[in-house]
């Protein structure tokens, strides 16, 4: 049985995300791995406010219950799957990470402290063939994210893996920021 509690931290993390305009009703997801075979993931076009917001569902086993998850739910998959110790997963939309990444940049490197010492340097990938990057776009991002925390793609989304369902926040609003500090050093 799931408690209270990590339902109450799994929906104040998607709150806040929610205020801050990095998910919104059918744009973004968020997972938290209950156990190795389980997660907690958003459904299709539901608003946090709902009270059927989140499933649980196999994380391995696509069953029934994935037609009414969210479409990144096969990408959150692969991730648990190839990253055993990851906990929480967000696939979300920060607008000034993104128009960061539209450049020609293939890193985001931080230039306030926050953002050097937390995140160091985030790769930002590109798009180059729509048709292989729809067929293998979970195993690209998991594939990416084996060896960082965040991985931005450009003109898709951001996806941050943690431990810890808090630091998927703590790390949002750090890169928002320093993707801010960027744009406007420039």
């Amino acid at each position: 049985m799931v408690t209270k509690t990590i339902i109450d931290e799994y929906l104040l993390i998607t709150k806040i995300l929610f205020e801050k305009n990095f998910l919104n009703m059918g744009l973004g997801s968020i997972s938290l791995k209950l156990k190795a075979d389980k997660m907690f993931i958003n459904k299709k076009n539901r608003h946090i406010l709902e009270d059927d917001f989140f499933k649980s569902v196999h994380i391995l086993k696509q069953d029934m219950s994935w037609q009414e998850i969210t479409n990144d739910a096969k990408i959150h998959s692969k991730i648990y799957e190839l990253i055993s110790s990851t906990k929480a997963i967000a696939n979300i939309f920060p607008i000034n990470t993104i128009t960061f990444a539209k450049g020609r940049h293939t890193i985001l490197k931080p230039i306030d402290f926050l953002g050097k010492s937390i995140l160091n340097k985030v790769p930002i990938i590109e798009i180059t063939n729509e048709k292989n990057w729809m067929e293998n776009k979970d195993l690209i991002i998991a594939k990416k994210l084996q060896d960082n925390d965040i991985v931005i793609i450009k003109g898709y989304g951001v996806f941050i893996k943690s431990r810890d369902i808090r630091k998927i926040l703590q790390k949002a609003v750090i890169l928002e920021n320093s993707a801010k500090i960027l744009i406007n050093s420039n």
